[in-house]
């Protein structure tokens, strides 16, 4: 189903930049938060209207990474109309946290002493003090870091576990230049066995032949299968598989293909036969001015 992004929002002291920190490490994901993104968005219009601005451009920014790997965002975001904007830009996959722990835990914290400058007066339009926190209604599900529960950061980072460790899955490599019937067939043979299929496309170079770009082939197959477990990412060129012992996985040639699906050719596609070209792939191509419908 592709990467995730994984928006946490609590007050400030939550916990919720070092549970992103912890959970980052453990299943390799980029983290925004307020340091991370400092060099890209410089934001000191603290007004409601300037906050919005600044997370919905965050938000635009997660979703670009989220095609190479998951993102974990760290952010106040107090406002529940700005939660909803958040979760219409990013994918469909995204959830959104809440950090739950009260203001009393929060302010009793308060490592930087923001807090007592907002009660003083020194700091205004500050979240839980001075400027409102709403209920997070739209959030997927909390995670309770008040710590009552003897809970740390660890177990905290590890109730996001199902969110990024996905299952084992399925390796069919190939060129696919371009995805065809054939290909189809053999895509949902797994399917079909509730396996989930990672395309690995061999990166291969542009020639008269093999017209199509790794790239164009890998949005090609997501176009195809969205909303399906199917994950393309591109691989190197390969002359060879070698292994040694087969360990925790089989190594298998598909059987029983049909003659009509056996007999099906990359190269007649790319020659100009289009009729084992699925409809779906048909409209990649027209779309992407790649083929002209004739």
């Amino acid at each position: 189903m592709g990467n995730r992004v994984v928006w946490l929002t609590g007050l400030s002291g939550a916990g919720k930049t070092t549970i992103a920190m912890a959970a980052a490490e453990r299943f390799g994901c980029e983290v925004l938060d307020g340091d991370t993104i400092r060099d890209f968005f410089s934001n000191t219009d603290f007004s409601r209207e300037g906050r919005e601005r600044h997370l919905l451009g965050v938000a635009r920014m997660a979703k670009m990474i989220s095609k190479h790997t998951n993102v974990l965002c760290s952010f106040i975001t107090p406002y529940e109309d700005v939660r909803l904007k958040i979760l219409e830009i990013l994918p469909e996959n995204a959830m959104m946290v809440h950090v739950s722990t009260s203001l009393e835990v929060c302010e009793g914290r308060d490592a930087k002493g923001l807090y007592a400058k907002a009660r003083s007066g020194e700091i205004s339009n500050f979240t839980g003090i001075t400027d409102p926190f709403d209920e997070p209604k739209c959030a997927h599900f909390s995670l309770d870091s008040s710590g009552e529960d003897g809970k740390g950061v660890d177990d905290l980072a590890g109730q996001l576990a199902h969110l990024f460790e996905k299952p084992k899955g399925v390796l069919l490599p190939g060129r696919w230049q371009p995805l065809h019937v054939g290909h189809e067939w053999l895509i949902q043979q797994e399917l079909d066995q509730g396996k989930r299929v990672i395309v690995g496309i061999r990166d291969t170079p542009i020639s008269e032949s093999d017209p199509y770009s790794a790239i164009m082939r890998k949005r090609m197959i997501e176009y195809r299968y969205q909303g399906e477990d199917v994950e393309a990412w591109i691989m190197p060129d390969i002359e060879a598989i070698s292994y040694g012992r087969k360990v925790g996985y089989e190594i298998r040639e598909a059987g029983d293909i049909p003659s009509e699906v056996f007999k099906i050719s990359a190269t007649g596609v790319r020659g100009g036969n289009r009729a084992n070209v699925s409809e779906q792939v048909m409209e990649f191509m027209i779309a992407e001015g790649i083929w002209d419908g004739e």
